[in-house]
């Protein structure tokens, strides 16, 4: 028996051609791509435009839809998490994220992540596995249901969650043309932002490819020597990735975020704060500062709110804009490096 299919994971050609073996019209492809990306029905027997025999054929033939094992909700009802089981048995963690006018999907690309920042929780179990690109869209299908279902509309999609997107480079690419393609999600790439420890040769490709997306470079630390203390990763210094962020900036002329996890007593004074001002002297730049978001197992401890209004301070001295992200979701373990994917195994 074949193994079944997930209809996210075809692209246009690949589902029209699904629908020709069927001995269907070319425009039913059109109709099941409608149903999923705009209707939000990834099973095929909800698909009540098609005959009734397509719908069976279709059901039959692709693998079922999975709820979620767990929702929690914030206590301020900002935030929401949902646990997801893939086929295989792995797990993954989407967010959900309330601000009005806006609501956020913050998606995972990868089951686990090999980075090893010490301050994240999701790098504590290290890469299981590649996220599939409809893996991917699957967890933006699920959040706008939950924005509909509750009278509102996804504005926004943010690749932060669980993994490294830019180290599954081709399935977040394609994930990314469905959902601004205009007769998928329909959303602007203004509106998409992709979130990267600094893979130098996939900012470049990002920057190409989809050169209207909004790119965020977890930077961490304004030296080499620091930074592979916090991302002991081998592979690009902090001189790569910030060459490769002013090709970015000079190819694309959009203005990049520069995503920097405040540890106490590690990487957060005054002088962390100048240092990184020379480093990205000349970049059309947004720093985002996130004081430590605690989890078990991971290193450091928050640093006071007074060296976060400091380090924020001579960054702003120095003509860097600087903001402090304000925290959503910490209760439910949604915040920034708070994401596993494995409550119901028991180890959290």
């Amino acid at each position: 028996m074949a193994e079944p299919l997930e209809l996210l994971d075809l692209d246009r050609d690949a589902l029209g051609e699904l629908i020709e073996s069927l001995g269907q019209p070319s425009f039913r492809a059109r109709q099941v791509w409608r149903q999923i990306y705009q209707r939000g029905n990834v099973d095929p027997l909800e698909m009540t435009d098609l005959p009734a025999a397509l719908r069976e054929q279709l059901s039959e033939m692709t693998t079922p839809s999975r709820e979620p094992l767990e929702v929690q909700t914030s206590s301020d009802g900002s935030t929401s998490k949902a646990l997801l089981p893939l086929a295989d048995g792995e797990l993954i963690e989407t967010v959900l994220i309330r601000s009005r006018p806006r609501d956020t999907v913050c998606l995972s690309s990868q089951a686990g992540c090999a980075m090893g920042c010490v301050f994240c929780a999701t790098g504590l179990q290290g890469l299981r596995r590649q996220l599939t690109a409809g893996e991917i869209l699957r967890q933006g299908v699920l959040a706008r249901q939950w924005a509909r279902d509750e009278g509102r509309e996804l504005t926004h999609v943010v690749f932060m969650g669980m993994g490294e997107p830019l180290a599954n480079y081709s399935n977040v690419s394609e994930a990314i043309s469905r959902l601004t393609d205009p007769d998928g999600f329909g959303l602007s790439p203004r509106r998409i932002t992709v979130s990267t420890v600094g893979i130098p040769q996939n900012i470049r490709r990002l920057a190409s490819d989809h050169p209207t997306v909004n790119l965020a470079v977890s930077l961490h630390a304004p030296d080499q020597k620091l930074r592979r203390e916090l991302v002991p990763v081998p592979g690009a210094s902090v001189d790569d990735i910030v060459s490769a962020v002013r090709e970015h900036n000079r190819q694309t002329g959009g203005r990049v975020t520069f995503e920097y996890v405040l540890l106490n007593g590690v990487n957060d004074s005054r002088a962390h704060a100048r240092r990184l001002a020379e480093r990205i002297r000349g970049i059309r730049a947004h720093v985002n500062l996130i004081p430590l978001n605690p989890s078990p197992g991971v290193v450091g401890s928050r640093p006071s709110r007074r060296a976060t209004l400091g380090f924020q301070k001579a960054l702003q001295e120095r003509g860097v804009p600087a903001t402090v992200r304000v925290e959503q979701g910490s209760d439910i373990a949604a915040a920034c490096g708070q994401l596993r994917g494995d409550r119901v195994r028991g180890n959290a």
